[in-house]
């Protein structure tokens, strides 16, 4: 059985950019159903890896196969939620999972239903009415994250979707993503910032350095979910990433 996410000789060069590539002859191949962290400094080209294949962007060189299937463009089986969630102001929350699902040529009755039910998985079931300038970021993001899965993709991309969360709600959304991919059991591939953020969520960690954006370090985490930052092996692994992303500077 092919791979959910294969990746191949990827390169990306941006023709108003100078510098070296963005990324440079990346090499990835995630399983399905594997929930997966490209980590690293600003500019090192997590977004644009993501992009890549989300199918938001075109590569300069290699390929990208989703289901075996080469990426073309958007869809296909992919789903996105961006840090800011991006949610229409003018629909509901509701409205908002249900344009989803109707994009994807559910029925209107049945896309009603499934944003009922994706509202109650994140737990807004009863917020359903209101608009997104009535709800918190951590409540946007979850409405966010409810309309990527009314798309019902086999991949969710997801670019440092807490990020602009306070930590209390950050750690909190961490939870709730793993309660609902638990559920759901989709292919994740999750961009962050925050070492503690992948070490809580991946079962692989890949860190990622500058220009050309590759593969610097990578490691697979195999203890049993919720993790507490306390555990000792967290500890350790948080010191091997941190070194590695120091070393990089």
């Amino acid at each position: 059985m092919a791979a959910a996410i294969e990746i191949s000789g990827l390169a990306k060069s941006f023709a108003h950019d100078p510098g070296p590539p963005v990324l440079g002859a990346v090499d990835l191949g995630i399983e399905e159903n594997e929930f997966v962290v490209l980590l690293g400094r600003s500019g090192c080209g997590k977004t644009t890896l993501l992009n890549l294949v989300a199918g938001l962007e075109t590569p300069s060189a290699g390929r990208i196969l989703v289901g075996g299937t080469p990426v073309t463009g958007p869809g296909g089986g992919k789903g996105m939620v961006f840090q800011q969630g991006a949610l229409f102001p003018w629909l509901t929350a509701r409205r908002n999972i249900a344009f989803a699902a109707r994009n994807r040529g559910v029925a209107s009755a049945e896309a009603d239903r499934l944003a009922d039910e994706l509202l109650a998985l994140v737990g807004l079931a009863g917020a359903g009415h209101k608009y997104p300038f009535e709800l918190s970021g951590g409540m946007q993001q979850r409405v966010a994250i409810a309309r990527a899965l009314a798309l019902d993709p086999k991949i969710l991309l997801m670019d440092e979707p807490f990020g602009a969360l306070d930590e209390i709600t950050r750690n909190e959304m961490q939870d709730e993503l793993l309660r609902v991919w638990a559920q759901r059991r989709k292919t994740v591939v999750f961009v962050t910032h925050s070492i503690w953020e992948g070490l809580i969520l991946a079962d692989r960690i890949l860190v990622m350095a500058p220009r050309p954006g590759r593969f610097v370090l990578e490691r697979r985490i195999d203890l049993p979910r919720p993790r507490r930052r306390s555990d000792p092996a967290l500890i350790a692994l948080y010191d091997e990433i941190w070194a590695c992303l120091r070393g990089d500077a």
